[in-house]
């Protein structure tokens, strides 16, 4: 289907524009650039094209021909992006390099299959690193489980001459185990993974306590210990900070809330005490400016209620629910206010249906 569509492309260009150059010059270009194609090479079907000079009449139609490889090498890379990636998915690692390189052979210059091959390849890299290690690790837990057997048995039956071979032999493996996971501890001290650095060095230890590997495990606990001292010092900084910051926000607070006071700003008043409450207990001076916030709340509340009784004594009934929910504003709870403001309401709503049936009866 690929080939046809892209032979239909060739001959669509060549016959509407025609290509004197290559029918004179190159009687096989075509053939070569539908084989190139087919085989999903673009780079070399393009450098087969590439040969035609800009100055050329008939430039115009290679152009369109190399657009139309163009695109299909788009299509062709979303292609080997999905399905490298579905190999990466079930574990298929070496296909999908594979898979990767034969299509950077035919697009070289695609950024992003690039990145998918780099990417596997620091990912398989240390995948089977880590699976060395485990191994190593496996080993050395091994010869030190057995060397302790070794050698209560050749303290039990001395003169076995090939107990004692053995006990020698794994010895003397555990001694080079010993030195690669030494090594192992010292990359990982080096890059401060004192954690893993410690578990390795300690069972370096155990096979062949030798003095390189006591001065790095010597080396580890120093670094385990300045590490927790930076770490307290980096939260005592931490608390420093927040202390200072919460300092600022009550300094800040304190002067909104004196200001609001004096501007009678009681809702917003209110609102800095409990934010102030939120950094902690109130100090002295802010104790004094919330109790005198609090008698002006009530003087406002009573204010309040006694002019939306004065309005309710009138009819004004909405302004009397008004003059109420500006008491309520300030204290939530009041309940004088909400049962002054049901009272009102369930009179408008009698009024309303009186309106209402007259209406009714004044239209027939």
């Amino acid at each position: 289907m690929k080939s046809a569509k892209l032979v239909f492309l060739i001959f669509l260009v060549i016959f509407s524009q025609g290509c004197a150059y290559i029918n004179a010059r190159s009687p096989n270009v075509l053939d070569k650039v539908d084989f190139l194609v087919e085989k999903d090479r673009y780079a070399q079907a393009k450098m087969v094209l590439s040969h035609v000079p800009e100055s050329h009449a008939d430039y115009s139609s290679v152009s369109a021909l190399i657009a139309g490889i163009d695109k299909q090498a788009i299509v062709y890379e979303q292609q080997i992006l999905e399905e490298g990636r579905a190999l990466e998915k079930t574990g298929e690692w070496y296909r999908a390099k594979q898979y990767y390189q034969t299509a950077l052979n035919n697009i070289p210059d695609s950024e992003k299959i690039n990145s998918a091959f780099q990417s596997l390849h620091f990912k398989q890299y240390t995948r089977v690193d880590a699976l060395e290690l485990d191994l190593l690790v496996l080993k050395a837990e091994w010869l030190s489980n057995t060397i302790s057997i070794q050698k209560e048995l050749a303290l039990i039956t001395p003169g076995n001459w090939l107990k004692e071979s053995r006990w020698k032999r794994d010895k003397e493996k555990s001694e080079k185990i010993a030195e690669l996971l030494a090594e192992r501890g010292r990359v990982a001290l080096e890059q401060d993974d004192f954690s893993n650095a410690e578990k390795l060095l300690s069972l370096a230890w155990e096979l062949n306590p030798a003095p390189m590997i006591g001065e790095l495990k010597q080396a580890v606990e120093e670094g385990q210990q300045l590490l927790v001292k930076q770490q307290a010092e980096n939260e005592r900084r931490q608390q420093q900070v927040v202390i200072e910051s919460r300092r600022k926000m009550r300094e800040i607070l304190n002067v909104s809330l004196l200001e609001s006071i004096e501007n009678h700003d009681l809702t917003k008043a209110l609102d800095y005490v409990g934010r102030l409450k939120l950094l902690g207990n109130l100090n002295e001076s802010e104790v004094a400016l919330s109790q005198e916030l609090n008698l002006l709340l009530d003087k406002q509340v009573k204010e309040s209620i006694a002019l939306g009784v004065e309005h309710y004594g009138l009819g004004r009934y909405m302004e009397a629910i008004g003059a109420w929910k500006n008491a309520l504003a300030l204290a939530p709870d009041n309940k004088q206010a909400l049962e002054h403001i049901g009272r009102a309401e369930r009179i408008l709503e009698k009024l309303q249906r009186l309106r209402d049936s007259k209406k009714e009866e004044s239209n027939p």
